[in-house]
């Protein structure tokens, strides 16, 4: 996975591969090749998700400090 997916690309390509992988007609070395892309995959959407929350923590520490001025 070469390639950086946006956040909503990336969740459509996990629930493809699940899909994919629940249809049990893959080849064992399809399989394993689809599962580490699901894991690359899942962890670039948890440093996305990370990235967002923090934002979000800081934004509302700003709002809060701003609204006690």
């Amino acid at each position: 996975m070469a390639e950086k997916y946006t956040f909503r690309q990336a969740m459509q390509r996990l629930d493809e591969i699940v899909t994919q992988l629940n249809s049990n007609t893959l080849e064992l070395e399809e399989a394993m090749k689809l599962f580490e892309e699901g894991l690359k995959l899942s962890k670039q959407c948890e440093n996305q998700l990370k990235k967002f929350e923090n934002k979000m923590n800081t934004l509302l520490v700003d709002e809060g400090e701003n609204a006690n001025v």
